[in-house]
């Protein structure tokens, strides 16, 4: 039996569960644990603010039903929005130069067939 100690939240004391031992923090009740997980997530926001920004970038930039087997990688990307939020040439870069890395790693593969 691991020894009692205080909840970081409502400071009472409680047994910490066997599996999670020392690390256990906080109490198992559950507004305790709630207070938790918004501690937890503040801190991870804090530490990376851009995270929500970029996954619903990314989630509007690859198109949906896309990129299936056999597709072409460069045709799942929606360029027209890519375009809208970075501008043209920019945009452009980065469409040609995944068109030449495409090409260089499909001639790379003929090559080792051959």
């Amino acid at each position: 039996m691991l020894k009692a100690r205080p909840c970081l939240i409502c400071r009472k004391w409680f047994h910490p569960d066997r599996m999670v031992g020392e690390r256990q923090r906080v109490c198992g009740a559950p507004s305790c644990q709630k207070e938790r997980h918004r501690r937890a997530c503040a801190r991870f926001h804090d530490r990376d603010p851009d995270y929500d920004r970029h996954t619903r970038f990314t989630a509007k930039l690859v198109q949906v039903g896309a990129g299936g087997k056999g597709t072409v990688p460069a045709e799942a990307i929606d360029w027209r929005y890519a375009r809208k939020v970075v501008g043209l040439e920019i945009s452009a870069l980065v469409e040609e130069s995944g068109k030449v890395l495409l090409r260089q790693a499909r001639d790379a593969v003929l090559v080792q067939l051959k």
